[in-house]
């Protein structure tokens, strides 16, 4: 029984990482208290048949990912995963772009217009794809930081838009939008360091059991 709690515990642990979500986070997502979570991923008990089920439901993998142990060969099939959605993401930003120089070469050729504004509507466009695709992933520094590059871009766009009357003051605008992000991220932060000093106390007190 001690094996399969081990198990399970560190399943649940890289599966939880692997997903940049803290132990309140996945706590809210199947009803359970961070406490719980905390338990499992410190091996000291197993949560019940019905409760892996959501978790594999959560992190969308076969629930033999959290019941049995992760061969090389299951670290590898990770790794696929995170390439496979780096592609993705990619091929989204690519198909952005594409559209976005279809239609300036359109513009350009059909009413010779130089709208050369639209490369940087790209940019926002391609940060909102990109924060849509990795919204479940609330802890993700990459997030953060789509998030903020989405806010500045947004704002100069809308400035180039205005830019005969000189609007300089509408990147006032993007700061209270910045500080928000910093602090949602620094208390995402905070939580994801807690849970991971609660395993570790835990494991510490197990050892000296």
């Amino acid at each position: 029984m001690e094996n399969v709690k081990e198990i399970v515990s560190q399943n649940l642990l890289r599966l939880r990482k692997e997903n940049n979500l803290t132990q309140a986070e996945l706590a809210r997502r199947i009803n359970y208290s961070d406490k719980a979570i905390s338990r499992w991923e410190a091996g000291e008990v197993v949560p019940d048949l019905e409760t892996i089920y959501a978790l594999s439901e959560v992190f969308d993998v076969p629930v033999s990912y959290i019941t049995e142990s992760r061969s090389k060969e299951g670290a590898n099939d990770g790794r696929k995963v995170i390439g496979q959605k780096i592609l993705s993401q990619i091929f989204l930003c690519c198909e952005i772009w594409l559209i976005v120089t279809v239609l300036f070469v359109y513009l350009k050729i059909s009413r010779h217009t130089n709208l050369w504004q639209l490369f940087v509507w790209g940019v926002p466009c391609s940060m909102l794809v990109l924060w849509l695709y990795n919204r479940k992933e609330r802890t993700n520094v990459l997030l953060f930081i789509y998030s903020s590059i989405f806010v500045w871009s947004f704002t100069t766009c809308i400035y180039l838009h205005l830019i005969e009357s000189n609007p300089w003051y509408m990147f006032f605008i993007g700061l209270p939008a910045q500080g928000l992000l910093v602090i949602r991220y620094l208390f995402n932060y905070k939580q994801n360091l807690k849970g991971i000093r609660l395993i570790k106390r835990s494991k510490k007190q197990k050892k000296s059991q």
